[in-house]
């Protein structure tokens, strides 16, 4: 059985303003639940109420921690954190709370690997199978052994099921943050700001007519002028050339 633990948080509803579910985070803990005999722990730092944490555990899960605390949300997570082996987070908007920079902050300061872009988990047990979306539809397999942080897509195909006996069966715990001087041990690191890099120069100065040529022109040049024949067969040849390259559908 493997214990994994989703990260969930409220976001401002755009048009009541009111706290609600996050549909990033509700689709990471709908992956996380099917996983065939996975134990799920969800788990929020900050401000989570009573209605958004039972929308979350309307979804199956049977308990979720929040650890109450005004700090930066990922000291706050970083000592429940320690021990867990898979991590799971929402691809959260950067509107919402921790934005897209939460997994990358928790795998720097833990030190493990994080996988963006996750539409499903297979267990294997000492290792899982992860599928991650790329660009165009295109789906890549990888196989990552724990511990690790996985962003989980909201692209992926898991149902978000929403059930009343689970919101009321479930179970609320609320803690307080960690110590200061306990949490003082995982402080940031203040780097100094890089120098501003130099702008790139092109090497040959052409006008932006130019350039388009050169973007548009085949590598091997291979363009074709037609100076003979009528009006009507040069139209041809131009709507020939057009529907070769899928550019018309007539």
């Amino acid at each position: 059985m493997s214990r994994m633990t989703v990260l969930v948080a409220a976001r401002q509803h755009p048009v009541s303003g009111k706290p609600t579910r996050s549909p990033a985070d509700a689709k990471a803990v709908a992956v996380a639940l099917a996983v065939p005999g996975g134990d799920v722990q969800l788990l929020s730092a900050g401000a989570l109420g009573d209605d958004v944490a039972r929308d979350y555990l309307a979804q199956g899960a049977r308990s979720i921690e929040v650890i109450t605390t005004d700090a930066d949300v990922c000291a706050s997570l970083l000592r429940p954190l320690k021990e867990v082996l898979w991590i799971l987070t929402g691809t959260r908007s950067a509107e919402e709370a921790g934005g897209n920079l939460l997994p990358f902050q928790l795998g720097a300061a833990l030190g493990r690997p994080v996988v963006t872009q996750v539409v499903a988990i297979e267990d294997h047990g000492a290792h899982w199978i992860v599928t991650q979306a790329l660009p165009k539809g295109a789906r890549r397999r990888l196989k990552v052994t724990a511990p690790a942080v996985l962003a989980i897509s909201e692209a992926a195909p898991a149902t978000v099921r929403y059930a009343l006996a689970d919101k009321t069966a479930g179970r609320i715990f609320r803690t307080g943050a960690a110590a200061p001087a306990e949490a003082s041990t995982h402080a940031s690191t203040l780097v100094p700001r890089s120098k501003r890099r130099a702008v790139l120069q092109a090497k040959v100065a052409q006008s932006g007519h130019a350039r388009m040529l050169g973007a548009i022109d085949s590598p091997a040049g291979g363009g074709t002028v037609v100076s003979a024949g009528t009006a009507e067969q040069k139209a041809q040849v131009l709507l020939d050339y057009l529907r070769r390259h899928a550019l018309v559908n007539f």
